[in-house]
């Protein structure tokens, strides 16, 4: 039952803290299915209206997004509610991800896949750039707005920590 994922990196110290921390979590999760429902229940109501153009691939792409999403925060909401009714396993998730080397590991493992990403994204706003010119300037956006962000994120946890 441990959750060594990306969102998953606790600084709670005791049960209760760590407690404390799912429960905020479901309530995030809940949020996220609810959202992934209506993105799907969106594109199912555009499909079926007829009165937007938007392609059939792309209605796919939505509703296949949007019920990803609820699936996946409704397994991670009782997966949660699992952790919190068993003590020893609540200790065992708080513990691990706790954990200084797996949250090195982690904190490792995010920064390359940063990286990569801006990478990726650069080198398919270049070549997507010359098909559909569009492309550059959203996926600079993008790039440009995770650079503000760290930036931002940067000075924020110097003053603070």
């Amino acid at each position: 039952m441990s959750m060594r994922g990306i969102f998953c990196q606790t600084t709670a110290t005791t049960n209760e803290e760590y407690r404390k921390e799912l429960k905020d979590r479901n309530g995030w999760l809940l949020f996220m299915a609810i959202g992934g429902a209506g993105e799907a229940a969106a594109a199912a109501l555009a499909e079926s209206g007829g009165t937007l153009s938007i392609p059939d691939y792309m209605l796919g792409v939505y509703c296949g997004t949007g019920a990803g999403i609820m699936v996946a925060a409704i397994v991670l909401y009782i997966r949660n509610l699992f952790l919190l009714k068993d003590e020893e396993k609540l200790k065992k998730s708080r513990l691990e991800n706790y954990d200084e080397r797996n949250q090195e590991i982690r904190n490792k493992a995010l920064l390359a896949a940063v990286k990569i990403l801006l990478v990726v994204c650069f080198v398919t706003a270049m070549v997507g750039g010359i098909f559909y010119p569009y492309l550059i300037k959203m996926l600079l956006f993008v790039i440009y707005v995770f650079l503000f962000s760290y930036l931002i994120a940067n000075a924020y946890y110097k003053r603070r920590m």
